[in-house]
């Protein structure tokens, strides 16, 4: 799984080069840590591949354990 984050950015962005990882990224902030506040998954016009954008505080060690976990 490689998802790359830009936490200097504001708002951070997510990126990936597959959709579907994205996707079950949000599903899992939004479940287990009620990250609501976000962008839809969109084409990353300037790097290739997905991107969205997170609008409220998200602990970085929480995209670390989805990440651990594969997706799961």
């Amino acid at each position: 799984m490689t998802v790359r984050i830009d936490w200097d950015r504001h708002p951070v962005s997510v990126h990936s080069e597959i959709k579907d990882e994205l996707e079950l990224l949000i599903v899992f902030l939004k479940t287990k840590h009620s990250i609501r506040k976000r962008s839809v998954v969109m084409d990353d016009r300037e790097n290739g591949g997905y991107l969205f954008f997170i609008y409220q505080p998200c602990d970085p060690r929480w995209v670390a354990e989805f990440i651990n976990s594969n997706g799961d």
